[in-house]
């Protein structure tokens, strides 16, 4: 009795503490000694504690953090700094950075930055960024990820230009970038990518066929075929994406249900006999 009667007062002192101040709580001393730690996790929270934390001297010691080598480090020190008035000051000094192809990091650096701060006077040096193939490709890769994640409806055009390129990696990083943008429909410029030689690409086109939730007739059959692509993660996704789009019964049905029956992967299965209930007649 005695050990529930020390868990019920602990539980009661819990419930009757007050919640932490999102936001709140942190200091100067407090972002020094994070940064002091380069860890990830450390800085990242001691940033988000610091959102109303009034400290100009502060800036000059996370400016640096945008060039850190942890991604979520750079795009918390971004935010920070964009809470602070700086998101202009860092459009433009990050899009001038984008063309640097000497220093592949600082480009991918700044792509990081730009795709955080989430401003569309962004999306003119980052689909020139994406287009350059003078850049490193982990550059190129994180600039169609930063259009993405900008999420203006503008992007549609640089990104579409992007599922051209030569390299897999630009083209699944643009081609998934398609799905984020606000109001996206029309998955009309994924569908060469469903076909594409490499695996990942293909998922990626599956994926944002799939979310656009109206696919284009001409999508339907390319999703069928996919059902006995080699790889077990596309048919997956393909079986999710034509059950996810209403794809008609009279097309993807049989198909659907010979994988609920056959595939050899026992998830490819399941999701294949969920898609046949959502079929539309």
């Amino acid at each position: 009795m005695g050990t529930m009667r020390r868990t019920i007062v602990v539980m009661l002192g819990l419930l009757a503490a007050k919640p932490a101040l999102a936001g709140r709580g942190s200091s100067p001393g407090a972002i020094k000694s994070a940064i002091a730690s380069d860890s990830g996790d450390v800085i990242t929270s001691e940033l988000e504690r610091a959102e109303h934390l009034v400290c100009p001297g502060c800036v000059p010691l996370v400016r640096p953090l945008l060039d850190h080598p942890d991604r979520r480090v750079r795009q918390v020190a971004a935010w920070w700094l964009a809470r602070r008035g700086l998101g202009p000051d860092l459009v433009a000094t990050m899009s001038e950075r984008l063309s640097d192809a000497e220093d592949p990091v600082r480009a991918r650096n700044a792509a990081d930055v730009l795709g955080e701060l989430r401003r569309s006077e962004a999306i003119e040096p980052l689909g020139a960024a994406v287009a350059n193939v003078t850049l490193a490709v982990e550059a190129r890769v994180a600039a169609a990820q930063a259009l993405g994640s900008i999420g203006d409806p503008a992007a549609v055009i640089p990104l579409g230009r992007a599922l051209a390129a030569r390299e897999a990696s630009v083209r699944g990083a643009a081609v998934a970038g398609l799905r984020e943008l606000r109001g996206f429909q029309d998955s009309t410029p994924a569908l060469p990518l469903l076909t594409d030689a490499d695996e990942w690409v293909r998922t990626q086109a599956v994926l944002t066929v799939g979310f656009t939730r109206k696919a284009s007739p001409a999508a339907v059959p390319i999703l069928v075929r996919l059902l006995g692509d080699p790889s077990a993660g596309v048919r997956k996704k393909a079986a999710w994406a034509l059950g996810k789009i209403g794809a008609p019964a009279a097309v993807a049905g049989p198909a659907l249900q010979r994988a609920a029956r056959e595939d050899r992967d026992p998830l490819v299965r399941s999701l294949a006999s969920a898609a046949s209930s959502r079929l539309t007649r």
